[in-house]
Parts: structure tokens; C-alpha cells; sequence
């Protein structure tokens, strides 16, 4: 009789041991950063989604600066699945490792699906493993108002001389010899950029009489990255980057101050513009082309959901178009541009990646799988403006979105992807300090004009010296900690 009653007993104590286990290892945190409406539907929608599907309990948990991410995984050791993750801070996460790698968790099949499935997996490995899953890419395209480049283009004629009059003051020589200003944004470069916005600061709107084109100014990653994007569309390279050396930083610097002297607008940095400042211009008709995500695309234009209602009075006005390719202002002596360059800037975005101390690797990977599923990367993009990584939706996005602005956001974006390539952001461990000297420098040679010896137009030979001498030993001295 006694046995009888042990037995069910045991077999009872023993099974509440193994789901109060089962259950524990079932319940974790996600670490997130994103916008408020992005974050509201990731916790209210999308997590209980996976939840009710696997029996799990998850916990969104917002943090707000990724350079505090060691510390936020630190303090919640052992209680983390996953963990959303800026690329720039990705390679020093797993160098340190915090980050557990795809291949531990996966078989070699299951990490060849997943490689068919999403599109640059490549930039998630190291050491030859797969440690990121990513979740949205990020890339730079230029945004415009369509009716006042092509005001632009009617008045450009009537404009050439002054232009050129004013280029000469800066290079020495004016814009190139066979110069034409192309009616497509798609076919800019650098010279083009400055020809329009030359037109717009010299043009009455609603009126005034300003500079229209603008930027990110706060001292942040997000100015500095945009720096950074034009070193690379100059030619320049990873090394040349870090060190702070070479004819493509010289051009980059060359060009900011170039365009500070008439088309950028000074409200930029002195009101130290972020994305929303920019947002607001082009609805105050201070900006009429800038350089942003397509998140900041979304929302300027509005979705009508999601508290994105849009910044502009006709939404049908905004368009986008690749970034311009890069060259030197400098010409040689038969008006040709010196030093072509790329449209290539860099390619970012954020990445899920699961902690080495994860409560349950397996269920962290079907949580990174259920986030960047088809149906999650739909919701995703339609609402908020993220560039899918998922092959299939790229493959046809037309009908995934049905035309219309977003499938041009989406399309745009995917041709500077391949403009792109594999250009991003030095996995060095020491960038975010490299990019707070290029602030510096932006700062020092743009804001207060530190850009010739004497004059009031920027000098080619001057910035290279005065990079040499004061900004790359700084970038040395960092490299070599």
C-alpha cells in the first residue's frame, strides 16, 4: 500500500522539478532599443505572438545607450535570450565574448538555411562563425522635394556663371569643364549637390532667401557616421578611415566646408540638428534635401499609423534617390575632376544576438527566427520604414507592398545596398572614439570655419595640413591603446 502511494508521490515531485525547471529556462528578457510606436507593437504584438506559440514568457526591456550594453548584460546575466544590437557595437560584443555563436546552437544544416534565407550574413560572422541574425539594415539615401529640384533645374541656366564664379573661389578653377546638371537625383554627384543647393540659397521661397540642404549636427555617432560615409564615398577606405590619413578624408572635410559656405543650412548645427530637427525643416521649408534612413523617410512622409503622420503639406513632394557618387573638388588643369568616387556609403542597421549565458539557446534562436520571420519582417517594414533581410520579400517588394512610396523607399534603398557592396563601418573596437575626433574635426574645420590660412574660402592644402597635424595623431594615439 505504501509503495503504491510513493510512487505516484515520487513521480509527482519529480515532475514538478522538471517543468518548474522547464518552465524557468522558459522565461527571459529581450534588451531592446527602438522608437517608441516600433517598441509598443514589438512588445504588444509581436512577443505575446511567440509567447502563446512556445509556451514562454518574455520580457521586453528598453535600454537606452548601446554603449552601456556590457554593463545592461552584466547585470542580467543568465536571464537574457536575446539582445538587439547597432552594428557599429556588434564585433566588440563578440570579441569580448558575450555573444554566443549561431553554430553552437544549430547543425550545419539548419546554419545553411538560415545563410539561403537572409541577405548579408556574412557581415554577422567572425572568426569564420556566425554570431549576428539580423534584423533590419540601414543605409543612407538622399531625400528630396520634387517640385524644387525641378525648379532648380529650370532656373539653372540663368545661374551657371554666378555658380561657377563662386566654385572658382574655392578650387581655383569652378565646376568642371563639361559640366551639365543632370535632371536625374539618381545620376548627382557631389558638384550637383552643391549647384542646386547653390540655386535654392540664392532663390526666394514663401519669402526667404536661405540655404536649403542639411544634415545631421549634434555631436552624435549619427553626424559622425555621416562624415564617415563621405570619406568612403571619396574613394577612401577602413584604414584610411581609422588613421585619418589620405586624399579621401582631405576631399570629405573639403566638400562639408565647401557646401557650408552656401548651402547648407547653419540651423544644422546651431541648433544642433538630430533626425527629428530634420524632419521638421523639411516641414518648415528649411530643407529641401538631406541624407537619412528610411525610417527617417517614413517619417517625414507619414504612414498615418503608428503616430507617424508625416512632416510635409503635399507628401506626394517627397521623393528619394541613391546617394551621389563622390569625387574631388579639385580639378586638374583641363577642368576634369581628379579624384572620381563611389556612391558606396556604409551599411548598417541592428542584428538580434543571443548572450552566451543565455537561460535556453535553442528558444533564443526560435525567438531571433519568429522576430525576423516573413510575416513579422512585413509588419515591420510596411509600419516602420526598416529594409527587410529576408530574401524572399526582397525579391519582389512591389507586391509585398503594393507600389506606391514605400516600394520606392524600399527599392531606393536596395540599389544603394548593392552600391554598398560590403562597405561598413571598421570593425576596430576603438571606432566610437575615432568617430568623437571626427567630430571634432567637423566641428572645428565646418562650424568655426577653420578651413584657410587667410580668406574666406576653404582651402584644399590647408585642411590636409591641419588634419595631419592635429586630428591624425589624435586617431594614432587612440589605435594604439
Amino acid at each position: 500500500m505504501m509503495r503504491n502511494i510513493r510512487l505516484p508521490l515520487l513521480l509527482f515531485v519529480f515532475s514538478c522539478i522538471f517543468f518548474a525547471g522547464c518552465s524557468a529556462s522558459r522565461q527571459s528578457i529581450v534588451l531592446v532599443k527602438m522608437i517608441k510606436a516600433q517598441e509598443d507593437y514589438f512588445s504588444k504584438e509581436a512577443i505575446p505572438g511567440f509567447d502563446r506559440e512556445n509556451h514562454a514568457k518574455t520580457t521586453v526591456v528598453h535600454y537606452e545607450n548601446p554603449s552601456d550594453l556590457e554593463t545592461e548584460l552584466g547585470q542580467r546575466a543568465g536571464h537574457v535570450s536575446l539582445v538587439k544590437i547597432p552594428f557599429e557595437k556588434s564585433k566588440a560584443l563578440i570579441k569580448k565574448h558575450l555573444l554566443m555563436p549561431l553554430d553552437s546552437i544549430l547543425t550545419a544544416d539548419e546554419i545553411k538555411n538560415f545563410r539561403a534565407k537572409y541577405m548579408l550574413t556574412s557581415l554577422g560572422t567572425y572568426d569564420d562563425k556566425q554570431y549576428l541574425v539580423p534584423r533590419k539594415f540601414e543605409t543612407r539615401i538622399m531625400v528630396y522635394c520634387k517640385s524644387k529640384v525641378a525648379d532648380a533645374i529650370s532656373r539653372w541656366a540663368n545661374f551657371k556663371d554666378a555658380i561657377d564664379a563662386d566654385m572658382k573661389k574655392i578650387n581655383g578653377y569652378g565646376l568642371p569643364s563639361t559640366y551639365v546638371l543632370e535632371e536625374d537625383p539618381n545620376k548627382w554627384d557631389f558638384f550637383d549637390v552643391y549647384v542646386v543647393g547653390w540655386i535654392w540659397a540664392h532663390t526666394p521661397y514663401d519669402g526667404k532667401i536661405l540655404p536649403r540642404i542639411g544634415h545631421r549636427g549634434k555631436r552624435y555617432s549619427g553626424t559622425s557616421l555621416r562624415i564617415i560615409d563621405r570619406v568612403f564615398q571619396c574613394n577612401g577606405d577602413s584604414s584610411q578611415v581609422l588613421s585619418m590619413k589620405g586624399n579621401a578624408v582631405a576631399d570629405a572635410f573639403m566638400w562639408e566646408a565647401a557646401y557650408a559656405t552656401s548651402v547648407y543650412n547653419k540651423r544644422m548645427w546651431e541648433e544642433s540638428w538630430g533626425g527629428m530637427e530634420i524632419w521638421k525643416a523639411f516641414k518648415e521649408g528649411e530643407v529641401f534635401c538631406a541624407f537619412m534612413t528610411q525610417v527617417d523617410c517614413f517619417f517625414i512622409h507619414g504612414t498615418g499609423q503608428d503616430g507617424l503622420d508625416g512632416f510635409l503639406n503635399d507628401p506626394n513632394d517627397m521623393a528619394v534617390a541613391t546617394m551621389p557618387q563622390g569625387c574631388s573638388i579639385i580639378l586638374d588643369a583641363n577642368g576634369s575632376i581628379l579624384r572620381e568616387g563611389k556612391k558606396s556609403v556604409t551599411t548598417g542597421g541592428w542584428w538580434w544576438g543571443i548572450p552566451v549565458n543565455t537561460p535556453n539557446p535553442r528558444l533564443s534562436w526560435e525567438l531571433a527566427s519568429y522576430v525576423t520571420g516573413t510575416k513579422s519582417q512585413i509588419q515591420d517594414c510596411s509600419r516602420f520604414g526598416m529594409i527587410p533581410v529576408r530574401k524572399e520579400i526582397l525579391s519582389d517588394m512591389s507586391m509585398m507592398f503594393g507600389g506606391g512610396w514605400i516600394t520606392n523607399i524600399y527599392e531606393t534603398s536596395f540599389r544603394q545596398l548593392m552600391y554598398n557592396k560590403y562597405t561598413v563601418i571598421p570593425g576596430d573596437v576603438h571606432f566610437e572614439e575615432i568617430g568623437n575626433v571626427y567630430l571634432d574635426a567637423w566641428y572645428d574645420i565646418v562650424v568655426k570655419k577653420n578651413w584657410a590660412r587667410s580668406g574666406e574660402y576653404p582651402q584644399w592644402q590647408y585642411i590636409q595640413e591641419l588634419l595631419d597635424s592635429k586630428y591624425v595623431p589624435k586617431a594614432a594615439e587612440i589605435l594604439a591603446k
